[in-house]
């Protein structure tokens, strides 16, 4: 369960998250973007999958 407002935005819980702060939603989204750019997409889906793990998330 959310501690905030899930805005009706596409994506990701945490994408809907952070659309409380439209700021920081397009930052991410620009990182997000940037790393895509550069990183295949398996890399991208194991450090996904880290960060949900070393936070303790389900994913």
């Amino acid at each position: 369960m959310s501690r905030l407002p899930e805005k009706n935005v596409e994506g990701t819980p945490f994408k809907k998250a952070l659309a409380n702060a439209p700021g920081i939603l397009d930052a991410f989204q620009q990182m997000e973007k940037a790393l895509n750019d550069i990183l295949e997409p398996e890399l991208m889906e194991m450090l996904r999958l880290r960060a949900a793990s070393n936070n303790g998330c389900d994913y």
